[in-house]
């Protein structure tokens, strides 16, 4: 439902398809880490933001879950974070909000 939205949001912008479709990967990957390490086996919700400007596609996933813990460093670095720091020009982490869960926000850039 995610990648669905994501393609709906861009629509009428000019990003590649190889873009588009790595950052469908991404945000699959940061719904997915929010679900399993957010929630567990219990129920919660999710949020996903999109942002377009001139000169990027930023989005953000956002749990109200467990978050990540104190040392974000130690944080196991699986396909998720891997495909977050290669497939994308950045991003930032926000492991654990005063108001519970966690952030996930990304982005690419737009051609000039």
């Amino acid at each position: 439902m995610c990648r669905q939205a994501l393609a709906g949001a861009v629509g009428g912008i000019a990003v590649s398809d190889d873009a588009l479709e790595d950052l469908k990967l991404v945000l699959s990957e940061m719904c997915a880490n929010a679900i399993v390490h957010g929630y567990g086996a219990k129920e919660g919700l999710i949020e996903v933001e999109f942002c377009t400007s001139d000169e990027e596609i930023v989005l953000t996933v956002t749990d109200h879950g467990a978050g990540f813990g104190d040392d974000l460093a130690s944080v196991h670095r699986g396909m998720g974070m891997s495909l977050l720091e290669h497939l994308c020009d950045r991003h930032t982490i926000e492991p654990n909000r005063s108001s519970g869960g966690a952030s996930v926000s990304f982005s690419r850039a737009l051609p000039a």
